[in-house]
């Protein structure tokens, strides 16, 4: 089993509560919050600005903590447990929602806005996490806990 992981990802939902920012591959196969992982001596808030920044080139402003998401995973005989801390986020600028961000080091990869109901229709990463942020209650964490085989 490799080592696990800490990510943070940041959670950015445009101002009617309709949209949710989301990355994705250019055919969009799939969708999940962006961020990455979180480097030694630095917080899951410093490491989604710094990782929005370092990829879209897009400040934002980190809020509190929404979800703990524990993923235990075992696909092709690897064995991960990861830990994505997700947290409420804002855009600092304005952007205009009809347009993509690409990724400033993978071509294929970009930001876009989606509603809650076109997210249905690809699978979201991590899974269950759609469920459980639009059932996040005020000054609450959720635990998400995602255990697959593949």
């Amino acid at each position: 089993m490799g080592k696990p992981l800490l990510r943070a990802e940041g959670i950015i939902v445009d101002d009617r509560n309709m949209k949710v920012l989301v990355q994705c591959d250019a055919e969009e196969s799939f969708y999940r919050f962006p961020g990455g992982a979180v480097e030694f001596r630095e917080t899951a808030a410093h490491a989604i600005i710094r990782e929005l920044m370092e990829e879209f080139d897009l400040p934002v402003e980190v809020g509190r903590l929404a979800v703990v998401n524990e993923s235990i995973v075992e696909y092709d005989g690897i064995q991960r447990h990861d830990c994505t801390l997700l947290h409420w986020c804002s855009l600092i600028d304005e952007w205009e929602d009809t347009d993509a961000i690409w990724h400033s080091e993978h071509p294929d990869i970009k930001l876009v806005w989606r509603t809650f109901e076109q997210l249905e229709s690809r699978p979201v990463y991590p899974e269950g996490i759609v469920d459980t942020i639009s059932k996040v209650r005020p000054n609450t964490i959720d635990h998400l806990v995602t255990i697959i085989t593949y």
